[in-house]
């Protein structure tokens, strides 16, 4: 089985170096060498190639800060939007959310190596291409959560779209051709699920009884915020308030809470502010993504 080491050592020293792309006009960030992404890419096709995990448990300082509610969380982390040019998991992601996204803070940093950000294409060509192995696996790994959480005495939670925005309640569970359940969620249905989304309100109206969604604020969708936020659904926005510093009381009219205390979005009250700080590069955003605190 072809590791990703191997892959990364035998192949950095005969690839060209990585192009660097400005976004914004207020950083540059480097990508995944096109050589390296197909050649990774087909490895997974062929068989060759597959995930070492789906879901990372306790591998992220966000997600940890739930244990101390009692609550574990398992969260899968793909290639964003269209970066993996296999798919586009981020059908409404805007320039600005682009910039900001997640995949590129903490141990996604390109500048930190390219382990992280092919370990995540690996899982979005797998999920892509090997559909029916990928849901063996998952089903394999939310088993493994739901008896760790129990040895630990904590309640199992699942975010399968830590860097992407698939429409889980939509898409079948198939396994070598056999319908397993309608989703995930009817698969698992004592297991809370959750997510952020940019999918407009009326096209994620209705959900799993398992399954929360917080509408996710960017520079381009502020009518469609206010929209959820009016239906009852919380709102995340983000701030330029520096780490450690209180996010505002309130903006447009909504309570702001504060998100970073912990991931466990479903906890939160209906039609609630879920205020977040910039982090990695979105520091440096100039789209309007980032709002002023003072908003």
């Amino acid at each position: 089985m072809i590791t990703l080491n191997s892959i990364v050592r035998d192949l950095a020293q005969r690839l060209p170096q990585p192009q660097t792309i400005r976004l914004n006009g207020t950083s540059d960030i480097e990508l995944l060498d096109a050589q390296l992404r197909a050649e990774v890419i087909r490895q997974v096709k062929d068989g060759t190639r597959v995930p070492g995990y789906l879901l990372g448990v306790g591998l992220d300082a966000k997600s940890v800060k739930g244990e101390q509610y009692h609550y574990v969380t398992g969260m899968q982390y793909l290639t964003p939007a269209d970066g993996s040019g296999v798919a586009n998991l981020c059908a409404y992601a805007s320039p600005g959310c682009k910039f900001a996204c997640l995949n590129t803070a903490g141990h996604g940093d390109p500048r930190m190596g390219d382990v992280v950000q092919l370990a995540r294409l690996t899982r979005t060509a797998y999920w892509q291409y090997q559909r029916s192995a990928y849901w063996t696996q998952l089903i394999k790994e939310i088993d493994a959560l739901i008896r760790k959480a129990k040895r630990k005495g904590m309640i199992p939670v699942i975010r399968l779209n830590g860097t992407s925005d698939i429409v889980w309640e939509r898409t079948r569970v198939v396994v070598d051709g056999v319908t397993l359940a309608s989703n995930i969620m009817a698969l698992y249905p004592h297991i809370q699920f959750y997510d952020y989304t940019k999918w407009p309100f009326n096209k994620r109206e209705t959900l799993p009884s398992n399954y929360h969604l917080t509408f996710s604020r960017s520079e381009d969708n502020h009518a469609e915020a206010m929209h959820n936020l009016a239906m009852g659904r919380s709102v995340a926005v983000v701030f330029n308030t520096r780490k450690g510093q209180p996010l505002p009381e309130s903006w447009n009219g909504y309570q702001v809470i504060d998100a970073d205390i912990s991931d466990l979005r479903f906890l939160d009250a209906n039609g609630v502010i879920c205020g977040l700080r910039a982090k990695g590069y979105a520091k440096h955003d100039d789209s309007g993504f980032i709002v002023e605190a003072s908003n």
